[in-house]
C-alpha cells in the first residue's frame, strides 16, 4: 500500500496570473504587472526551466507548455498553437493491442509482502508461514531499508533477520516461486526522515553506486534473495528528495547492477500511476538492464483529494481502470516493450466518510476517511480479508461498479472502493489487451486467511504454551500472569494482576515488554499451576488483545482496561 501521490493538476497550478488575469506562462503574462506566480515556468517548451525541457517519457508538448497525450498537445487546437515538436512528439500514439484472451499477464504474478504487518496489526498477522503462495511466480519482501550513510542494504528491524530466512525458504514451496527483497517503499524518501535524500544521493556518485550494488549483493547471498526490487518514490521530484539528474543516475545504476549481477540475480523497480511523477522514469533507458517493471495502478485517490483543488472532498475510485486506461499511455509513448509491464492490483481499499449516507457511491462528498478497521487499524484502509468478513457477517453490502472494474462496500456512512477475485480479472483483461507481462498485487499480507492473533486460525500456539511474569504494576509486588481455566487460543480473558496501579511491565521469554497502559486492581493473585477465577469485587477485569507481545503463545499480548470502571 502507497502513500498519497500528488497530482499533477495541483503541481500545474502554479502558473502566472497577467495583470489582465490571464494564467499562462511567457514575459507578457509573467512579465511587467504580473499579479501571482511570477516567477512560475512551464513543463516543457521555451518557457520551461531554462527554456530546454521536453516532455519525459516523449510525450507531446502543446503550444502552451503543457505534456500530454491528447490531439490538443500532439495536434494542437489550430494552426497558431501547435504542438511543440522540438520538445517531444507531435502524433497520438495508439497502444499494442493483443486481445483481452491473450495471457500476456499470466508470465508473472509478484506478490508483495508486508513485513511490518506483524508488528503492527491487532489481528490478521501474516507471518512468512501464513502466506497463501499459490499462483505466485515471484514473492517480494517489503521492505529492506538503505544506510543512509554507507548505502548498504539492511533489514528495517534487527528482528528482520529471522522472518526473512523463512520467506526467503519459501521458495521451495512453487515449483518457479522466486523471492525477492524489495528496496526503499513508499515512505522511505518522506520529508524530515534520515533517508529522505538517501536514494538521490546514492545515485548521484560512482562510488555510491558501487557501495550500494556489493552490498546489495552480499544481503542477497546472505539471505538466499533471488532478485531485488528498486522502490523509488520518487526520482526527479524535489520534495521526495530528489532532483532532476535522478533520471539519468538512476539509468547509470540499474545499467552498472546488471554489468555487476549478470543473470545471477533479477532487476526490477517500480513506476508511478501518474504523469506527474513518472515523467522522472527514463524508462526506455532502463528497460535494457531491468527484467520487469511495475506499474503501481493503484492509490490514485484517497481523502487527500479534499486538499487538491481540481479534485475536492468527492468520492473517487483507488484503482479506476478509466483513469487507469489513460495512465498507462505515457508508457506507449516512451516505446517501452509492453512486455516488461507488470501491471499492479491491490488486496485492499481505500474509503471515507461520506458527508451524506443517502449518497453512498462515485461522484458523492465525504467528510474524512473511513473508519480503521479491527486489525489493520488505520483510517481510510481496509484489508480485503476486513472486506470479506465484513460482507459475511452482514455489516455491509457490497456492488460492483463495472465500469470502472471495482466494487464498492456501503455500510451506515462509510464507504470503500475495492478489488477482489472478479475484479482483479477484469483488471487481468485489460492487462492482457494490453500486452503487459504480469500482474503484481499489493500486498499478500492483505489476501492470505486469518493469520494470527484473531483466533481463527493456528499460529497463537496453546492456551497455556507460555507463562508471562508481571515484572512490575506500578509499585505492586511481581506475580504471575496465567491464563484462567477456561482461556481459549486468541480470545480475550480475564487476568489476576497484583494490588497496584501503573504501567504494566511483562517478562516474556527472557525479553521485557512495556505495556503503556496504566492499570489498577484491588487484590493481588496466587500463582498456583492456573489462576483462581476472581470475582468482579476482588478484581478489576483486564481485556487482552493481540497487538505487540508476539512472543506470547497464549493468545495475549496488549494489555488495556476492560470495561468496568474503577
Amino acid at each position: 500500500m502507497r502513500t498519497m501521490r500528488g497530482s499533477i493538476l495541483v503541481q500545474i497550478l502554479a502558473h502566472c496570473c497577467s495583470k489582465k488575469g490571464v494564467c499562462g506562462y511567457g514575459p507578457e503574462i509573467c512579465g511587467d504587472g504580473c499579479q501571482s506566480n511570477c516567477d512560475a515556468t512551464a513543463m516543457c517548451g521555451p518557457y520551461s526551466e531554462g527554456g530546454s525541457i521536453s516532455c519525459g517519457l516523449d510525450l507531446c508538448c502543446s503550444w502552451g507548455g503543457w505534456c500530454g497525450t491528447t490531439e490538443t498537445h500532439c495536434i494542437g487546437p489550430n494552426k497558431w498553437a501547435p504542438c511543440l515538436k522540438e520538445y517531444g512528439k507531435c502524433e497520438i500514439i495508439r497502444p499494442k493491442t493483443c486481445g483481452e484472451g491473450s495471457g500476456t499477464s499470466d508470465k508473472r504474478m509478484v506478490g508483495y509482502y508486508q513485513a511490518s504487518n506483524f508488528r503492527n496489526r491487532a489481528c490478521n498477522r501474516i507471518y512468512p508461514k501464513d502466506i497463501a503462495t499459490d499462483g505466485y511466480t515471484h514473492l517480494y519482501w517489503a521492505f529492506a531499508t538503505i544506510n543512509p550513510k554507507s548505502f548498504g542494504v539492511e533489514p528495517w528491524e534487527e528482528a528482520d533477520k529471522e522472518h526473512i530466512r523463512s520467506f526467503t525458504a519459501l521458495k521451495g514451496k512453487g515449483k518457479n516461486l522466486q523471492t525477492w527483497v524489495a528496496v526503499g517503499g513508499y515512505d522511505f524518501s518522506d520529508p524530515n526522515t534520515t533517508t529522505h535524500k538517501t536514494w538521490s544521493e546514492l545515485c548521484a556518485g560512482a562510488g555510491n553506486r558501487a557501495a550500494f550494488i556489493k552490498s546489495a549483493r552480499s544481503f542477497m547471498d546472505e539471505y538466499g534473495f533471488q532478485g531485488i526490487d528498486l522502490d523509488w518514490e520518487y526520482p526527479g521530484t524535489a520534495k521526495r528528495g530528489g532532483s532532476r539528474a535522478d533520471i539519468a543516475n538512476f539509468v547509470s545504476l540499474v545499467k552498472e547492477m546488471r554489468a555487476a549481477y549478470g543473470t545471477k540475480y533479477g532487476i526490477s523497480l517500480t513506476l508511478a500511476p501518474d504523469y506527474w511523477y513518472l515523467q522522472y522514469f527514463d524508462v526506455k533507458g532502463m528497460e535494457p538492464y531491468v527484467d520487469h517493471f511495475g506499474f503501481m495502478a493503484y492509490d490514485l485517490h484517497g481523502s487527500w483529494d479534499t486538499d487538491v483543488k481540481t479534485l475536492g472532498s468527492i468520492v473517487r475510485g483507488q484503482a479506476d481502470l478509466r483513469e487507469i486506461r489513460n495512465n498507462t499511455l505515457p508508457l506507449a509513448y516512451a516505446g517501452v516493450d509492453p512486455g516488461k509491464i507488470v501491471f499492479g492490483v491491490a488486496w485492499y481499499g481505500r474509503g471515507y466518510t461520506l458527508s451524506d449516507p443517502t449518497c453512498n457511491t462515485f461522484g458523492c462528498g465525504f467528510a474524512g476517511p473511513s473508519k480503521p478497521g479491527k486489525c489493520t487499524n488505520s483510517a481510510g484502509v481496509l484489508s480485503l480479508v476486513e472486506i470479506q468478513q465484513m460482507i459475511k457477517s452482514g455489516e455491509a453490502k457490497s456492488r460492483l461498479v463495472k465500469e470502472a472494474a471495482m466494487k464498492e462496500l456501503v455500510w451506515e456512512d462509510q464507504w470503500v472502493g475495492y478489488d477482489d477475485e472478479e475484479t482483479v480479472e477484469m483488471k487481468r483483461r485489460f492487462a492482457n489487451d494490453n500486452c503487459f507481462g504480469g500482474i503484481m498485487a499489493w500486498s499478500v499480507d492483505f489476501n492470505s486467511g486469518a493469520g494470527d492473533g484473531d483466533g481463527t486460525q493456528a499460529g497463537a500456539g496453546s492456551a497455556t504454551a507460555t507463562v508471562a511474569q508481571i515484572v512490575s504494576v506500578g509499585s505492586a509486588t511481581r506475580t504471575a500472569l496465567l491464563p484462567t481455566e477456561d482461556a481459549e487460543q486468541g480470545s480475550t480473558e480475564r487476568l489476576a494482576l497484583a494490588q497496584g496501579s501503573g504501567p504494566v511491565a511483562l517478562r516474556v521469554d527472557g525479553a521485557e515488554v512495556l505495556a503503556p497502559t496504566a492499570v489498577r486492581v484491588v487484590k493481588a493473585a496466587a500463582a498456583p499451576a492456573r489462576a483462581e477465577t476472581p470475582t468482579q469485587a476482588e478484581t478489576r477485569e483486564m481485556r487482552v488483545t493481540m497487538t505487540t507481545i508476539h512472543k506470547l503463545k497464549i493468545g495475549w499480548a496488549h494489555i488495556s482496561p476492560g470495561s468496568s470502571k474503577s
